[in-house]
């Protein structure tokens, strides 16, 4: 039964007159035949349409520039009208869209048939490649294998194959595997067609390629990693093992030997040391399924030479597609050494916590998050915590509320400089107590380098801080008492000052006043004593000038004379009393102040009152207070201008005590008078302190002035003693004894002080 089919044509005549020729053109004998001849026909078609980029579908489109649309020259295959267009149709179908590309070349090598696969795998269209030659898509340096690959097909009726690279119109090279047979069902003018299946070999290459540098991975891995690795198959025969296993084991197996199973090693022993059949070993129980798997299992292996190895096993079952057990591998490493400095490293802890509980000061560990990991036994004594308990708190659950904020700043410091710190802070006891602690913390490291936990040293510090709170308080105390002296010292240093300031003032005035004495001194001697001599002198001169002349001496002048000389005398003894300071004692106190007010210098009348009870015993006090009374009374005949001075001597109303009152009953002064600041007033001060008195004065303008000592029971002796009394400065005593009045025998007034 004849196909039809459409093609695309120019010249609608022709096509009409080829596909009436087509359809009167009997089917061969063979239908193989019949279906090739329908096939070459298309094909012929095909090489006479205009070449384009179209292509066909299933339902007659064409595609064309990315668009579709129905085209009059596209093939269309009618219905089948017989079984065997049908199987024809079957046939041509199978052969264009065939997934496995194929090509069919004459003798040349020129392309005669092409299906879609082969079109594609070339990368051009059915119409370009018919009639090309296929020598043009092979590599230039694989022209020779195909043609080669001609001369065998054209020499032989087989199956002719080829590995060569394709060259796409892309560029792209391929890897191709040619399998050419004759189709002797059809001919092309007498000679054979070659029908050649193409297979791209690329990635089954490059999978091959892959899987081979994998096996040489895994291989090189077997072989040179650092653990030892060994596989076995059901019946426990080894069948591989690396060089890393065969050192363990100290020997190197046969591989296939039915005598060694399940473990390469000369004896195996459990980690307690008993001994262990090979065919009860872990490998032998995985592969028999009484355990699914061993991980990190320990061993103990006896090589030949007699020396033991322990060593970690991971065994896994090896299976196949459908789950079933073909074998188990197994990977174990030495741990010998590890094994024995894990052992010193456990007796270096023991010896390392007996160190610890022993030691005097506090240790404990924590990890990162202040958790209590381990406390020693002097920690737990102070803080009164069993293990148990501080395993439920942290570092900064026992210490003190005001000290937890520090104590993580310094922990965190601590942390990420990875250095020690110190601090001092209180913790918490058990009974809630507070005990002050010095705590080093140290940060524990890794093998990086990385902060894992931390290690703290507590000592007890209580009793110190108690100590040092004495201290500070005694400090205090001691710095207050200090600041209270030096204001004390200051206080009398500016007192002394002042003193030192007033007395310089005193000492410039004493010697103004010296100057001044010496001066009335030199005056009152020349008016007074030298007058008195130099009037003796004339009267003896003239006494003597008549008794040498008229051998006359008249009486009268004799007596003058002598009055004269008693006058002088006498002047002469009131000015040594005067000057000579007077030795006055507690017996002759009240003797010498009668001396003294009943002397006849003083231009005003003194009197002295003693009351019968008075009675005194201390010869310092007695001296002084002669002089203030000595002194009192020269200023009041000097500026009282008073009819009348009394001194008065009484007890006192406190116990042994006794007063001094010197009054006048003169003028008087202002209490802010610049005469209560004179020498005479600070000379009389100064002697009653000396003695522990006070002085006061009083006065009242027109009532006259009052100066009054008050002596207490026991008076204080002065520091300054010589031969049994107390001694004024040279020049203030000196001054003291010049300031009395010296009357004048022809003017008869006192002098001034």
């Amino acid at each position: 039964m004849a196909v039809k089919r459409q093609t695309v044509r120019s010249k609608p005549c022709r096509t009409s007159k080829k596909l009436g020729r087509l359809d009167d053109r009997k089917i061969a004998a063979s239908a193989g035949g019949a279906a090739r001849e329908l096939i070459r026909a298309d094909m012929n078609k095909m090489k006479a349409v205009p070449r384009a980029s179209w292509k066909l579908s299933g339902n007659g489109e064409v595609r064309k520039d990315g668009a579709t649309k129905r085209s009059r020259s596209a093939p269309v295959f009618k219905r089948p009208k017989t079984e065997l267009e049908a199987a024809i149709r079957r046939y041509v179908d199978l052969f264009e869209f065939a997934p496995i590309p194929y090509v069919s070349f004459d003798r040349v090598g020129r392309i005669e048939e092409i299906n879609l696969s082969a079109a594609q795998l070339l990368g051009g269209s059915r119409a370009r490649l018919i009639g090309e030659p296929f020598a043009l898509h092979v590599t230039k340096k694989d022209g020779a294998l195909f043609l080669n690959h001609l001369l065998r097909c054209r020499s032989s009726d087989r199956r002719i194959e080829t590995e060569l690279h394709l060259k796409k119109r892309n560029g792209k090279i391929i890897l191709a595997h040619l399998a050419s047979a004759p189709m002797t069902s059809s001919m092309r003018d007498g000679a054979l067609l070659y029908q050649t299946a193409i297979l791209d070999l690329t990635e089954r290459k490059r999978a091959e390629e892959a899987f081979r540098q994998s096996e040489e991975r895994y291989r090189t891995l077997f072989d040179l990693g650092p653990m030892a690795v060994y596989t076995i198959d059901t019946s426990g025969v080894i069948r591989d093992f690396n060089r890393h296993a065969a050192e363990l084991w100290g020997r190197e197996p046969a591989l296939g030997d039915t005598d060694q199973r399940f473990c390469g090693s000369f004896k195996m022993f459990r980690p307690d040391g008993s001994f262990m059949p090979h065919h009860q070993c872990p490998m032998a129980q995985v592969v028999s399924g009484k355990i699914s798997a061993l991980h990190n299992g320990e061993v103990l292996i006896e090589r030949p030479d007699g020396s033991h190895v322990t060593v970690l096993v991971n065994i896994r079952p090896l299976k196949n597609d459908l789950g079933e057990v073909t074998g188990a591998i197994n990977c174990f490493y030495d741990i010998t050494e590890r094994k024995r400095a894990e052992e010193a490293l456990r007796k270096s802890e023991e010896h390392l916590r007996a160190i610890i509980n022993q030691s005097n000061a506090g240790i404990a560990s924590c990890d990162l998050t202040g958790r209590f990991l381990f406390a020693n036994q002097r920690f737990r004594e102070m803080l009164g915590y069993t293990d148990s308990e501080l395993e439920s708190r942290t570092i900064f659950t026992i210490t003190h509320p005001d000290d937890v904020a520090v104590t993580k700043r310094r922990f965190g410091e601590m942390v990420q400089r990875r250095q020690p710190i110190e601090i001092q802070k209180r913790y918490i006891r058990k009974d809630r107590s507070l005990m002050w602690v010095n705590v080093c913390d140290t940060p524990v490291l890794d093998a990086a380098g990385k902060p894992v936990s931390a290690v703290a040293v507590a000592i007890d510090i209580t009793e110190r801080k108690r100590a040092e709170a004495a201290l500070q308080r005694s400090n205090d105390l001691l710095e207050e008492k200090v600041r209270q002296r030096t204001k004390a010292l200051r206080m009398a240093n500016a007192e002394l000052n002042a003193e030192i300031e007033r007395r310089k003032g005193l000492e410039e005035e004493i010697l103004a006043i010296s100057d001044h004495e010496q001066q009335r001194l030199g005056q009152e001697l020349h008016d007074g004593l030298c007058q008195h001599l130099t009037a003796v002198a004339f009267m003896a001169r003239s006494v003597a000038t008549r008794l040498r002349n008229h051998r006359v001496i008249d009486a009268t002048d004799i007596e003058k004379i002598a009055d004269l000389v008693n006058e002088a005398a006498s002047d002469t003894r009131d000015l040594s009393r005067a000057l000579h300071r007077t030795d006055v004692d507690a017996a002759g106190l009240v003797g010498a102040l009668q001396d003294l007010v009943d002397r006849e210098i003083w231009k005003v009348p003194c009197r002295l009152e003693v009351k019968p009870s008075f009675h005194m015993e201390d010869n310092t006090a007695a001296a002084q207070l002669y002089r203030i009374a000595r002194e009192a009374v020269i200023n009041a005949n000097k500026h009282a201008q008073a009819r009348e001075i009394v001194v008065r001597l009484e007890r006192s109303p406190s116990p042994r005590g006794m007063v001094l009152h010197i009054t006048d009953d003169g003028v008087g002064f202002r209490n802010d008078s610049k005469l209560k600041g004179g020498l005479g007033i600070h000379i009389m001060n100064y002697r009653a302190q000396l003695i522990g008195g006070r002085l006061e004065m009083d006065s009242q303008k027109r009532r006259g002035t009052r100066v009054t000592c008050f002596l207490p029971g026991k008076p204080v002796q002065s520091q300054k003693k010589e031969n049994g009394r107390s001694r004024l400065p040279a020049k203030i005593e000196g001054i003291s004894g010049l300031s009395l009045n010296f009357l004048h025998r022809t003017t008869g007034r006192a002098a001034n002080p």
